[in-house]
């Protein structure tokens, strides 16, 4: 299986809060792949991205950005490749763990896409109880900053520009492809969205073929980035296209972004993919983007967040 936690500019983070992240990642891929030993590839996505939602160190769950309006607003989506069923929710304010929620969608409701108040009522309903992620003093402190930073127009001066502020305040959108022992693949993804994003805003993460996409006789993806320009792509459905013609996840990945830079340049997203082979991919146009492997031959997880670095989890991987 494969995680990621966001792409974007991280030569920007202190290499404290690097190293922090990383092993955030290492212990998610150790966490889930425990789940995906058990035999459900379903199970160790939502393992994985709930780990990461609890960590508090990446934008989703527990470490959501804010709104411009100072809320937080939380999407995620998992789909299961072997029945096409799937579940997203968006702009929930009061679930400690989106995914759960989503997972709920795909199993318990006749639906795909739920959002907003309400979700969180379907969630009540089914069970989950009503958390609301705290708003901390680092978070008001980001939002204030990169307020600062629009007001004295250095990325344009109307909030429908404001998705240029990602480029700079990029965080950690979470996500995870597996495939299991009976060839099941199944992906999830979970954000808090970018920061000062408007009330309501919805980007690729809970968006089927953007965010997340799995069919097992496809492959299985999950994209990070600016959501605006994932979903034009549907990134994640462009990716799996490539497998299903017999591409290799690596050159699938590497394919989709490569459409995402020609179209809108650098500094946009990332994506993680598994092939119906098992084989995993990744690749991203920005600074770094952090992510981690895991397999049934390794004894523990490579993690790597640079370029410089990628060669960690290369040397598992087959093009």
């Amino acid at each position: 299986m494969i995680l990621h936690g966001g792409a974007g500019r991280y030569r920007l983070f202190t290499k404290e809060f690097i190293e922090k992240r990383k092993q955030e990642l290492k212990k998610a891929a150790l966490y889930s792949f425990d789940e995906l030993k058990k035999g459900s590839a379903l199970d160790a996505v939502e393992a994985a991205v709930e780990y990461m939602e609890d960590s508090g160190l990446f934008n989703a769950g527990k470490g959501s950005s804010l709104t411009i309006t100072k809320e937080v607003e939380m999407d995620a989506g998992i789909m299961d490749g072997k029945t096409l069923r799937c579940g997203a929710v968006a702009c929930v304010k009061s679930i400690k763990n989106p995914i759960k929620l989503a997972r709920l969608v795909l199993e318990k409701t006749d639906h795909i896409f739920l959002a907003g108040p309400g979700a969180e009522k379907v969630a009540e309903i089914l069970g989950m109880k009503r958390e609301p992620i705290v708003v901390t003093s680092e978070k008001i402190r980001k939002f204030e900053k990169a307020f600062r930073l629009w007001l004295k127009g250095k990325w344009g001066t109307h909030l429908f520009r404001l998705k240029t502020i990602y480029r700079d305040f990029i965080e950690g959108t979470v996500g995870a492809v597996a495939i299991d022992k009976y060839r099941n693949i199944a992906a999830a993804t979970s954000t808090g969205g970018y920061s000062l994003k408007l009330p309501g805003r919805i980007g690729d993460t809970p968006l089927v073929g953007c965010g997340f996409y799995a069919d097992n006789s496809a492959g299985g993806a999950s994209a990070t980035g600016i959501g605006e320009y994932l979903t034009l792509i549907f990134a994640c459905k462009t990716a799996c296209d490539f497998m299903r013609q017999g591409v290799s996840a690596m050159k699938a990945a590497e394919a989709t972004i490569d459409i995402l830079t020609r179209r809108f340049g650098l500094h946009t997203g990332g994506i993680i993919t598994v092939d119906p082979m098992g084989r995993l991919g990744f690749a991203y146009n920005t600074q770094g983007m952090s992510k981690s492997i895991m397999t049934s031959g390794m004894s523990e997880p490579a993690v790597a967040v640079f370029p410089e670095e990628d060669h960690i989890m290369l040397k598992f991987i087959k093009k």
